[in-house]
């Protein structure tokens, strides 16, 4: 029996009617069923208000979409399209909630639906959106709908602030770390992943960069773990290569500084809607230090932040130390305007001749450069002024740096050798497997002996890396003791001289000592003020090399041969006759014909054949046309001597000058 309404017209019957079916989540469709059900149910309520049940379209394809936010439901958009389209007469929902809950959403549907006179149909009712009343009552139920979004997400937002202020709330943890029995945050128990984490911090002290740390455990060997449990159930970690990013998000997480920290990105609002951004340490929700135990120290941690801050390119106030053979690369200052030089390599590789370059007029008021100066003179005369500086303390620091070399090396030792013993445990273990299973089950025992095998052929391989690496650590100690060292104090000059250091470790050790070097140029003098890290300055001028093409400048003896031969020989035979008197180039090579065109080019020196034209002789186009003949017969009239003028061979290439 069809239901009577009064706010149902005729009109909206000859349209269809939609039923909107929606659930927010993907586990509410697979849990929450008799929800689901309640709202396909809500097809035969517009059966009985009186549309036909061809007339009835489901939207069902947002099942699993949220209805917060401005997401991409394209259920809703076909739904408002369609209603905007004054093809449909009613739309049902089991609530106001299931069709949107934030305002912008449900404000916009409304709006439709009363400029076409649709109406809205609920589990509790029908609603015209053109009536007062139920206007009203329909904005009340979607701003209850949204708010009460907002209460869930309050309480839930609170409760685990609360958990996290105590340092209770769990969240996965990185490798290195594990939750025990009672909850807490412990070191993971294996001795081996507690060596590799601390490795990667000593390389990192080392190398300064991540990227040098990826390739320093690369280099030689070593892995880093990975938790597939995340720290929460604490299974056997698997290990791979150390990636930069890897070697970044270890050096970045403050777990491993023992500090407890929650909210290290936030969520935040942006014109492209919301976005996850990191934030800084003082915008941490939380920041307990000393939660748990360390690897590193929290002054540790904090002084990696700069040091990885200051390596980015991009960023830092002073670049990073990086190849090339400039060495006050990223600490030089134009002694013009005062910005920062940057560096340009004359030359196929960044091995060629460095140059310091500052283009910042051209950069920033479209001037010219402010200078340009050769780099090798300032980079020896500043290597000169650091070594003096340098040479008495040099031994002691060397023995410094030495000391903590062995101590590192001592430190991977440990990684070698608790590999070595993992190994070992893991190919008993398989050894036991397959002796303990049945010799009849052909197909088990063939995969165990596999194994076994596999492990025996890992365990052979890490014996060996621990005996190569116990080998180079006997060879380390039998290099020069600390006495040595002391009684020859020279050594570091030599050291720095001959190539042995490389240069992003000179410029490291530079920029220990110096803060800046300012350099001005002055025409052929290069004036280089160096600040020291103590405050105190020194001043250095020297020259500023020639410019290769001026070495290369031709002999005048050459050239006023050259210029006397001219009047009588072409430039194949003044090559010839310069050639026969030993003379040579600029560049030490043998004069030939095409020097000699370039030197007289150069110099301006008229050629034979110029020499020729300016007394009036004629070429042979022009002596054929002066007498009527073509220039194939003038040729054979001059091969054959019947010509009546002179002529005279102008040019190397055979050709001949005739008198008027």
């Amino acid at each position: 029996m069809t239901e009577f309404n009064q706010k149902i017209t005729a009109s909206q019957l000859g349209r269809k009617a939609v039923l909107y079916i929606r659930q927010s989540t993907m586990r509410q469709v697979l849990e929450n069923t008799e929800s689901t059900v309640r709202q396909y149910a809500l097809r035969e309520r517009l059966v009985q208000l009186g549309w036909p049940i061809d007339d009835i379209t489901v939207i069902d394809c947002d099942l699993g979409q949220s209805g917060a936010g401005h997401s991409d439901r394209e259920g809703f958009k076909r739904l408002v399209a369609d209603v905007s389209n004054n093809e449909v007469g009613a739309v049902a929902c089991l609530e106001s909630s299931r069709l949107a809950r934030n305002s912008l959403e449900w404000g916009r549907l409304m709006e439709i639906c009363s400029i076409t006179q649709t109406v809205l149909v609920d589990a509790d009712g029908i609603y015209d959106l053109n009536d007062f009343n139920d206007r009203l009552l329909l904005g009340l139920k979607g701003t209850m709908s949204e708010a009460e979004l907002h209460f869930i997400r309050a309480r839930m937002r609170g409760g685990s602030l609360s958990k996290a202020r105590r340092g209770e709330l769990k969240f996965s943890l990185p490798a290195g770390y594990v939750y025990d029995e009672a909850g807490r945050t412990v070191k993971d128990p294996d001795r081996e992943v507690q060596s590799a984490i601390s490795l990667l911090f000593e390389v990192f002290r080392m190398c300064g960069t991540a990227m040098g740390t990826a390739a320093y455990f690369l280099e030689n060997g070593f892995k880093i773990p990975t938790d597939p449990s995340r720290g929460f159930d604490g299974r056997e970690a698997s290990w791979a290569n150390l990636s930069t990013f890897r070697a970044t998000s270890i050096l970045h997480n403050p777990t491993y500084a023992g500090i407890y920290a929650y909210g290290r990105q936030q969520t935040v609002a942006t014109m492209e809607g919301r976005k996850v951004r990191q934030k800084p340490a003082d915008e941490w929700h939380v920041y307990l230090p000393e939660h748990h135990d360390a690897y590193i120290s929290e002054e540790e941690f904090k002084s990696n932040q700069e040091r990885l801050l200051a390596n980015n390119t991009s960023w830092a106030s002073v670049p990073p130390a990086r190849e090339g053979k400039a060495l006050l690369q990223g600490i030089c200052l134009c002694g013009v305007c005062g910005r920062r030089m940057s560096v340009r390599h004359h030359g196929l590789t960044r091995e060629d001749t460095p140059y310091y370059f500052c283009g910042g007029l051209p950069k920033h008021h479209g001037g010219n450069g402010c200078q340009c100066v050769h780099g090798e003179r300032i980079d020896a005369a500043v290597s000169e002024l650091v070594l003096e500086r340098l040479t008495p303390k040099a031994i002691q620091s060397a023995i410094r740096v030495e000391e903590e070399m062995q101590h590192r090396k001592a430190s991977s030792t440990s990684h070698f050798a608790l590999r070595a013993e993992r190994a070992e445990y893991e190919a008993g273990l398989a050894r036991k497997r397959y002796m303990s299973v049945d010799p009849a089950n052909r197909l088990v025992a063939f995969e165990l002996e596999k194994i076994w095998n596999q492990k025996i052929a890992e365990r052979t391989k890490a014996e060996e890396e621990l005996r190569i690496h116990e080998s180079s650590m006997a060879n380390d100690k039998a290099g020069p003791k600390a006495s040595e060292l002391m009684a020859i104090p020279e050594d570091i000059r030599e050291i720095w001289m001959s190539g042995s250091v490389s240069m992003r470790d000179k410029k490291r050790l530079l920029r220990l000592i110096i803060k800046d070097v300012t350099i001005t140029k002055e025409g052929q003098s290069i004036k280089v003020g160096v600040l020291f890290k103590t405050g105190t300055t020194a001043l250095i001028e020297c020259q500023n090399p020639p410019m290769s093409y001026d070495t290369w400048t031709t002999d005048e003896k050459v050239v006023e041969i050259i210029r006397k031969e001219s009047e009588a020989h072409t430039q194949q035979e003044i090559a010839d006759i310069l050639q026969m008197q030993g003379y040579r180039s600029g560049k030490g090579l043998p004069i030939s014909a095409r020097i000699v065109g370039y030197i007289m080019k150069t110099y301006s020196i008229p050629s034979f054949q110029e020499r020729l034209r300016q007394q009036g002789f004629l070429t042979t186009s022009e002596k054929a046309a002066q007498m009527n003949i073509a220039k194939s017969t003038l040729r054979r009239w001059r091969k054959d001597g019947l010509l009546d003028c002179d002529y005279i061979r102008a040019s190397g290439g055979g050709e001949y000058m005739f008198a008027p």
